[in-house]
């Protein structure tokens, strides 16, 4: 959000949504430090499922590793074609599978859904989800093998003292398998 905030500029708005009232004030106080007090920043508590916002408002959607704690992930896509304008441009950094999981490790994932892996999609599908949504040009600008120790710290995210982490043997049957990928699409003009 400050970085939006400072690329959009004096004449711009920047729009921020977390479901959580904490978030929505840790956002308040990073305004203050980063002196963005005067710049057009509207922070809300909502869901980004379904924002409330009027439709073809934003020239732009970014999202950094929110989408994968939703478990609508379709609605979340829909909602944001819905708010970007005609060629509105959406940039999304996010935890994915190369590959599905072993049930039994998928399920003890999810049992922790705040941990980060617990609600990753299988990229395939993620895609299907997007395109789904209408978006095109879909490109990735780069991906990311979480390493061992990386997977540890997003299975417990927001930290061990929130959220336990998975056993061992769970995170081992993950390796290599959970990437952190950035992309964009675009809505298309019509």
């Amino acid at each position: 959000m400050i970085l939006a905030a400072r690329k959009v500029g004096p004449g711009g708005r920047v729009i921020g949504i977390d479901f959580s009232p904490e978030m929505i004030e840790q956002a308040k106080q990073a305004v203050v430090d980063a002196e963005l007090e005067g710049a057009d920043i509207q922070l809300m508590v909502g869901a980004i499922e379904d924002t409330g916002l009027p439709e073809g408002l934003a020239d732009a959607v970014i999202s950094n590793c929110v989408i994968n704690l939703c478990t609508d992930k379709s609605a979340v896509y829909r909602e944001a074609f819905r708010i970007l304008k005609p060629c509105g441009r959406i940039a999304v950094s996010d935890i994915l599978l190369s590959e599905h999981l072993d049930p039994k490790v998928e399920e003890a994932l999810r049992a922790n859904w705040s941990g980060c892996l617990g609600g990753a999609a299988v990229e395939e599908d993620y895609w299907r989800i997007i395109e789904s949504a209408g978006f095109v040009e879909l490109s990735i600008v780069s991906r990311h093998v979480l390493s061992p120790d990386e997977l540890f710290v997003i299975s417990c995210c927001p930290g061990e003292d929130f959220s336990n982490a998975p056993p061992p043997e769970i995170l081992m049957a993950t390796q290599g398998k959970a990437e952190s990928v950035k992309f964009r699409a675009r809505k298309p003009t019509v």
